[in-house]
């Protein structure tokens, strides 16, 4: 989404070693997966390349199919600010909302 976009360039403006963003999922709470999201200074070899109005994020090759058609948001409201995935794959996640099962 833009408001994405526009807080990956901000996180980005004062790293010029870094060339993006990279999204991958790890086995990790009650439900099975949580989203992982580090900075990169290259583009691995299997990674795929999403580039959009200038912003580079690269999506790990075990993520690839667990993410294909999610959309990536950045939502601030008074109380927290946080990259929300919209993702059409997911058949359930645990209360707290921190993992998520395919």
């Amino acid at each position: 989404t833009p408001a994405a976009v526009n807080k990956i360039k901000h996180l980005l403006q004062n790293k010029p070693d870094y060339i993006g963003l990279k999204v991958g999922v790890r086995t990790r709470g009650c439900n099975g997966l949580s989203y992982t999201l580090d900075y990169t200074k290259e583009k691995g070899k299997a990674d795929e390349e999403v580039v959009q109005d200038g912003v580079r994020v690269f999506i790990e090759k075990k993520a690839q199919l667990t993410l294909l058609g999610t959309e990536m948001d950045y939502v601030e409201n008074k109380l927290s600010s946080e990259f929300v995935f919209n993702n059409p794959n997911i058949k359930g996640t645990c209360g707290c909302g921190e993992s998520f099962n395919i």
